[in-house]
């Protein structure tokens, strides 16, 4: 796949600012991860890949990853809009994360579990998300998935996606993700991840662009990560191989669950 072909993951975004409700969740969790290495001025690294490393955004960092999004939206046309206002004592559980080479931010993407404040996807297609949860579902979705291709590798991509999936799937226990594209980005998502349309093209307010909705079962991830994850490129191409194996996934899963000693609280 060519590089050029990465610009795909650019999803329908739903805010300006990581700034916005649910950063304090974030600032805790990484107040947690970070409890070994008082006084590190950077925060810690979830995972890391030669010189690609994925951490959540905290207070310190959200200005950078501000500065990526607004530079990706505007390249691609989007509208910025201001950040949603949180409700005062709404329950959210959202966490950004930061894809970052040799230290500088280069991608991120925000995991947003259903919850008080609903999902954002419910703003377009209100039937098709209340659809999956009277059948039960916990759903969660993928938004502000943006990566700067001109700096980075299709395992940028894979390494957030993957712990993007291990918050939604094994910490947040999340059952279904749903995710709003671009139509034009919608077929990297289908042919690579395995996604599926469920809701027609629709102008998005948010960002002034169409966007259509795609969703796909959490544990049809797992099992392509059992299958593939971290398996050498020549021997597999499907785009798991580019993440984690499924003991290294393991591994950081315990290390979030341990190092925010806060599972239960998440998932209830």
């Amino acid at each position: 796949m060519p590089l050029t072909a990465l610009t795909a993951p650019l999803a329908a975004p739903d805010d300006a600012s990581p700034a916005a409700s649910g950063l304090a969740f974030q600032h805790f969790l990484q107040r947690a991860l970070r409890g070994a290495e008082p006084g590190c001025p950077q925060p810690a690294y979830l995972l890391q890949r030669g010189d690609i490393g994925i951490r959540p955004v905290d207070r310190g960092r959200a200005e950078d990853v501000d500065r990526l999004l607004g530079r990706m939206y505007r390249r691609r046309g989007y509208h910025v809009s201001p950040a949603r206002a949180s409700v005062p004592g709404a329950c959210v559980r959202r966490v950004t994360l930061e894809a970052c080479h040799q230290h500088e931010t280069i991608g991120t993407l925000t995991v947003n579990l259903d919850a008080a404040l609903g999902l954002h996807a419910e703003d377009l297609y209100p039937d098709e998300v209340d659809r999956y949860r009277t059948q039960g579902a916990r759903l969660c979705e993928f938004t502000r998935l943006a990566l700067d291709v001109e700096a980075c590798s299709k395992q940028a991509l894979a390494c957030l996606f993957h712990v993007g999936f291990v918050f939604a799937y094994r910490i947040y226990r999340a059952s279904d993700l749903l995710i709003e594209v671009n139509p034009r980005h919608a077929p990297f998502y289908r042919r690579i991840l395995g996604f599926e349309l469920i809701g027609g093209e629709k102008l998005c307010r948010r960002v002034r662009a169409p966007a259509v909705l795609l969703h796909k079962r959490l544990s049809q991830c797992a099992e392509e990560i059992q299958r593939s994850g971290g398996l050498p490129r020549q021997q597999c191409k499907s785009f798991y191989a580019l993440g984690l194996t499924p003991r290294e996934e393991d591994e950081l899963a315990e290390k979030i669950a341990g190092g925010t000693d806060q599972r239960a609280s998440l998932v209830s």
